[in-house]
């Protein structure tokens, strides 16, 4: 008789208990190991977007019947109201039938309730679960590897799964890479009951401060508010000093929002500052690896968190399941995870810098930004259309594909520099633009990435023509630059609320690429505005944007409004908010370049 592989998954949390569920149905041997002494979840509700249905479904039918009972299954009709603080609408989303178009639903859920019922799920397939436990380490060999517990036991297992949160034992021993990074903004969740919002979606923008609401089935509402703040300042209030000082801070609100936070039920009241974690590739340590936060923290801005950790589970499941040796199998998890999971960690990030408003004219570019774009977060769409990849039955056993090398446990990692093309849309020599595009390329190549500047005195090619490049020196050696790309950052300015002709006219070039199709195929995109006009800015990188898609290229880290080149900083002080977020979106590209010149196929799921 063939023994069970056997899985310690270290964390009852969603992504530790979606993963033992998935494995123990696949005929694994799983123990989750639980540090508190009863599994279960405060902190009101999180939105279960297409992706993480579908990874559900995928895990278990059953499991998808009981979430679909237990949420608010989100109707073809329903729209979710973005308003600013005292009522004014600034968009109504269209969340039904932008969902439906996937072939998913999006389903807001109590986590009590999703915890509840991944861990029936677990249960039923035959996982054991041991309470009041810590995985505080784990020692390696060659056949097994033994998890470090918290009493002073052990456990020889097979694989090691560390699904232990953003704080995790497993991933500090794997990794030694620090603490996790506080990102400007604290968060005070809840639910309540019978709020005269009614069982409708809502996004509600303040100045420093976003309160995100969902129904969750019922009368109920979950909400969230994330608010700009020092570190630690609102967690040490407590439940009830935190939520006394929101109310305080929404003086003038639109009345019922400001009830809805007045008339929570107290005990579900969480605080939490919110962290995330630089995207790294070391997710693996022979027979240990790293899923949900432990692996890819993210801020809750495009509301992934929960979602990702699902998708990891589903993938985990079914390496583990499959024919290969557990190192290779956990190494296929990874490659397979890592360049969605770090796109995705990228794209909240800037997404919840975005959000925040936290001074007057952040908060105008926010507004404006959605009475353009029609919804709060565009990116999300790149997110959303994730499916199972489909998968042979049965894998025969041997050496798994190359891999790019392991992060170390220790010291940096060091992907293969990527090449970055720069576009400037001015045709003026030594425009704003022209300048604005030489910055970026210097942070560039301070952060290790070769770069290439094309100034629109360069890119002014002759009318568009097919075939040009085969007669037309310049335009062939632009198609060459693009073909040697791993990223590409466009900048363009502000003309009239549209994007450069000029820029626009260059782009059609790629068409030549290979052949009669665009083709940025894998390539992250970042888009620069440049002009003092926010309404402007917003308009151009919308349309950037749409060009970014329309090559097929990865536009996430996208959206940077600038009107001056940025000014050097004097040493020891912090970098202005324009210089800040062109770093940003550089270092977005740089890495997924990276990812990109170390073979991986980096797309975020959207279908083309």
């Amino acid at each position: 008789m063939t023994r069970k592989r056997s899985v310690v998954v270290a964390g009852g949390g969603i992504g530790g208990l979606a993963a033992a569920a998935g494995m123990a149905a696949r005929g694994l041997d799983v123990t989750v190991v639980e540090r508190t002494g009863r599994i279960g979840a405060r902190g009101s509700g999180l939105v279960l977007y297409p992706n993480g249905v579908r990874a559900i479904d995928a895990l278990s039918a059953r499991l998808g019947a009981r979430i679909r009972d237990v949420g608010h299954v989100t109707r073809r009709d329903e729209v979710r109201i973005v308003m600013e603080a005292d009522g004014t609408v600034l968009a109504e989303e269209q969340v039904g039938t932008s969902t439906a178009a996937l072939g998913a639903p999006q389903i807001p859920v109590l986590r009590t309730a999703l915890h509840r019922a991944l861990l029936d799920e677990a249960l039923s397939a035959g996982a054991a679960v041991r309470l009041a436990t810590a995985v505080t380490g784990y020692i390696t060999g060659p056949d097994q590897v033994t998890a470090v517990l918290s009493d002073g036991h052990t456990i020889d297992c097979d694989a090691l799964i560390g699904a232990d949160g953003i704080h995790s034992a497993v991933r500090a021993q794997m990794l030694d890479d620090g603490p996790p990074h506080y990102r400007g903004y604290t968060s005070v969740r809840g639910r309540t009951d019978g709020s005269a919002l009614g069982a409708r979606g809502h996004v509600v923008n303040g100045r420093g401060i976003q309160l995100f609401v969902a129904p969750v089935g019922g009368d109920t509402l979950y909400w969230t508010a994330k608010i700009t703040a020092p570190p630690g300042v609102w967690p040490a209030r407590g439940a009830d000093g935190a939520r006394a000082a929101l109310l305080e801070a929404m003086d003038g609100w639109y009345p019922p929002v400001v009830d809805l936070v007045r008339e929570a039920v107290p005990e579900d009241i969480v605080v939490t500052d919110i962290h995330d974690r630089d995207p790294v590739d070391g997710w693996v340590d022979g027979r240990v690896a790293l899923l949900g936060d432990a692996a890819h923290p993210m801020v809750p801005a495009l509301g992934q968190g929960a979602n990702m950790a699902l998708e990891d589970a589903l993938v985990l499941a079914e390496a583990l399941a499959s024919a290969a040796e557990v190192p290779d199998a956990l190494a296929d998890y990874a490659r397979e995870r890592t360049p969605r999971a770090g796109a995705v960690v990228l794209a909240s990030r800037r997404q919840g810098s975005l959000d925040q408003g936290a001074d007057r004219a952040a908060e105008e570019r926010r507004n404006a930004h959605v009475r353009s774009a029609g919804r709060k977060d565009v990116a999300l769409t790149d997110v959303l259309g994730w499916r199972p990849r489909a998968r042979e039955a049965e894998r025969p056993a041997g050496p798994a594909a190359p891999m790019t090398p392991l992060r170390p446990k220790k010291g940096p990692f060091a992907m293969p520099a990527p090449h970055i093309v720069l576009i400037s849309g001015s045709l003026r020599r030594g425009s704003t633009c022209d300048r604005v595009a030489d910055w970026c390329a210097e942070r560039c190549a301070e952060q290790g990435a070769s770069a290439r500047v094309f100034t629109g005195s360069e890119i002014d090619f002759p009318a568009y023509r097919p075939g040009l490049g085969a007669s037309h020196a310049a335009v062939a050696g632009f198609l060459d630059e693009l073909r040697a790309a791993d990223g590409v950052v466009l900048v363009s300015p502000t003309y009239h609320a549209t994007v450069s002709g000029l820029l626009k006219n260059a782009l059609d070039y790629v068409n030549d690429l290979d052949g009669p199709v665009p083709y940025l195929e894998g390539r992250p995109i970042g888009t620069v505005a440049v002009g003092a006009a926010a309404q402007g800015a917003v308009s151009t990188l919308t349309t950037l944007r749409t060009i970014g898609h329309a090559l097929r290229g990865w536009p996430t880290p996208v959206g940077v409004a600038v009107d001056r080149v940025p000014a050097a900083d004097a040493p020891g002080e912090e970098p202005a908010p324009d210089a800040a977020r062109l770093v940003q979106m550089v270092s977005q590209v740089v890495w997924l370049g990276g990812a990109r010149a170390a073979e991986r196929k980096t797309v975020l799921g959207a279908v083309a």
